[in-house]
């Protein structure tokens, strides 16, 4: 029909701008906040992009499932609000009419949630721990980078190279701070270079430079000249695979029977079914009182949002603490939110047009 087809084309748009709004907004900030690892030495800067791309996709199905919401509530709040909707109740559609065009566009989207959170996050988790293992387990020569300087996982050495020559592997003008057993030292070099020998060992190789060895605040340094300084570089061992329940797969979560697996099974169904119960709730509260022109359903609707999505977390929490079992903790985080729709439409149902035949 024709009010279908208008609300479905209208449901699209709206939901596809508020979702490009949220994840601009969310790139900002996840962008902000690695810049602020990268500057504290908890990130490499190459592993950036990376980050934000797999940070993304873990926070992609709340932001989906608040645009749906939006994307239903404001499209049928306007339509209050400019009297579209008293044109359809005078045709002789019911306000539980609008529940078919909402659903049939939800319906794929929550779909879309449910692929994200069982598919895409657990695989997109998994490959986030293995570069983060593989940036842990690297020499610090790929640490050094010219222009700028680069601290040690370890935080016991600092490095500054001028210019870096990419065929040869050469860098020049070298400073190097070192601090063991509270010893300061510091190596000014002309020249270094990476060097790898048969049995595997890796240095970095300074030439024609000096050595400062002291205590801070003292006088007594010990400067050496040298020719070629060799100091050693081992690779940070990693200990073993991180696994946990945000990346394994939907079997392995069936498979075990732990309070933390059940509790994140109950996020990963729990989030594309609060989608849905969300988009058919916001049919009522989009109701906007023509003469007043304004609507306290928006405020409501922000509320409810919030209390829904707090439901939802204390219940992955309780189950997660073994003081619920998973049916139970669906019960809580959802049945309230379906009674609360329930009782919003039988509400906004029982007078056709609740505020207009007063005077």
């Amino acid at each position: 029909m024709l009010y279908r087809r208008a609300l479905t084309r209208e449901l699209g748009l709206t939901t596809g701008a508020v979702l490009t709004v949220l994840i601009a907004i969310a790139l900002v900030v996840l962008f902000i906040r690695l810049l602020g690892d990268v500057a504290r030495g908890e990130l490499a800067n190459e592993a950036v992009f990376a980050f934000l791309g797999f940070s993304l996709l873990y926070f992609l199905p709340v932001l989906m499932t608040i645009a749906l919401f939006a994307g239903v509530l404001l499209p049928l709040s306007r339509m209050w609000r400019e009297s579209e909707m008293v044109i359809w109740f005078s045709a002789g559609l019911s306000l539980t009419q609008w529940l078919r065009p909402v659903l049939t566009f939800s319906i794929p989207f929550s779909l879309i949630i449910l692929l994200l959170t069982l598919v895409l996050n657990p695989w997109a988790q998994t490959k986030k721990n293995e570069y983060r293992q593989d940036l842990r387990s690297r020499s610090e020569s790929s640490l050094i980078a010219p222009g700028l300087f680069a601290e040690s996982s370890a935080g016991q050495r600092v490095y500054y190279v001028e210019s870096l020559n990419p065929l040869t592997g050469i860098v020049r003008n070298v400073f190097m701070q070192s601090r063991i057993d509270g010893q300061l030292g510091l190596v000014v070099a002309r020249e270094g270079s990476h060097t790898e020998l048969e049995d595997g060992s890796r240095y970095l190789v300074f030439k024609d430079g000096r050595r400062y060895e002291g205590t801070p605040g003292r006088l007594d340094y010990r400067i050496v000249q040298f020719e070629r300084y060799w100091m050693r570089l081992d690779p940070i061992a990693v200990n073993g695979k991180e696994t946990g329940v945000r990346q394994a797969q939907v079997d392995e979560l069936l498979q075990d029977a732990s309070p933390q697996a059940r509790a994140e099974l109950l996020w990963r169904l729990g989030v594309p079914v609060s989608a849905l119960v969300l988009a058919a709730m916001a049919i009522p509260l989009s109701f906007v009182n023509t003469r007043a022109r304004r609507s306290h359903g928006l405020v409501i609707a922000l509320l409810l949002y919030f209390v829904y999505n707090n439901l939802l977390s204390f219940s992955q929490a309780w189950v997660a603490q073994g003081k619920l079992d998973l049916w139970l903790g669906v019960l809580t985080a959802h049945l309230p939110m379906v009674l609360a729709v329930l009782a919003l439409f039988y509400l906004r149902t029982r007078l056709r047009f609740p505020n207009w035949r007063r005077t």
